[in-house]
C-alpha cells in the first residue's frame, strides 16, 4: 500500500501501490448535494480500487463515534496468488491505528486523474487527516516473517514469486492535507505535494 497513506497519514511506509487513472465523463457528485447534515456522509461506505499485479486497496470511511462530524478511514490492502486478483485473499495489510479527517472546506481543483491525461475540474472537500503513532501488519495463513538484507519483512508466495512487506516498526504520528471527491461513483483521493494537490487514489464502492 504505498500510496495510500499518502491522502491518509502521509507517504511513510506503505501498503499496497496501485492508482486507477480515468474515470467516467458523468456530471461531478458532491458530497454537499447529498441531503444529509454533513457534506461527508456521501463518502461513508467501503471503496476499493482496481487490481494491481496482484494487489487491491479497500478503504472503510464512517463518521468517527464522537459526533464531532470528522471521518474515521481505515486502509487496507489485499493480495491476491494471482496476477488479476482472482481467487482468494492470500494477505491482509494494516495498520495498527485508525485515521482521523477533519472537515476543512471545499475548493475546486485541477487535478489530472491519469498520468497523460489533461487536468480535470473536481470539487475537493479538503480534510486533514492525522493518526497516532502507528505501525503496519500483514496477516494470511501463507505468511512468512523473513529477515533479508537486514530488513525484516513478510513474504507470501504468488504465482509468479513473492509480494513482501517491510516491518520499518513503530511510525510517529503524522498530519497531512488532503482531499476527498466524488464523480459519479468514482472517490479520488487528493494529496497536497510540493504546493499543489495531486490525485493520490482512485476508488469504486464496493
Amino acid at each position: 500500500m504505498k500510496k495510500v497513506l499518502a491522502v491518509l497519514a502521509s507517504s511513510a511506509a506503505a501498503l499496497l501501490s496501485g492508482c486507477g487513472g480515468g474515470g467516467s465523463g458523468s456530471t461531478q457528485q458532491l458530497a454537499g448535494d447529498s441531503g444529509t447534515t454533513s457534506p461527508l456522509a456521501a463518502y461513508i461506505g467501503t471503496w476499493q480500487s482496481a487490481c494491481d499485479n496482484h494487489d487491491r486497496q479497500l478503504l472503510v470511511i464512517a463518521f468517527k463515534s464522537d459526533g464531532s462530524g470528522a471521518l474515521e478511514l481505515t486502509p487496507t490492502g489485499e493480495t491476491y496468488f494471482k496476477a488479476d486478483c482472482s481467487g482468494a485473499v492470500i494477505a491482509t495489510d494494516g495498520m495498527s491505528a485508525k485515521v482521523t479527517g477533519k472537515p476543512d472546506g471545499t475548493a475546486d481543483m485541477l487535478i489530472r486523474l491519469a498520468e497523460n491525461a489533461a487536468p480535470t475540474s473536481l470539487r475537493v472537500d479538503k480534510i486533514t487527516s492525522s493518526v497516532p503513532a502507528y505501525s503496519f501488519t500483514r496477516s494470511g495463513t501463507g505468511v512468512k516473517y523473513v529477515l533479508r538484507g537486514n530488513q525484516p519483512q513478510w513474504c507470501v508466495d504468488v504465482d509468479n514469486g513473492e509480494s513482501c512487506l517491510w516491518d520499518e516498526g513503530m511510525q510517529p504520528a503524522l498530519s497531512v492535507p488532503g482531499g476527498l471527491s466524488l464523480r459519479g461513483n468514482d472517490l479520488y483521493t487528493v494529496m497536497l505535494d510540493k504546493g499543489a494537490y495531486v490525485l493520490d487514489m482512485h476508488y469504486v464502492k464496493k
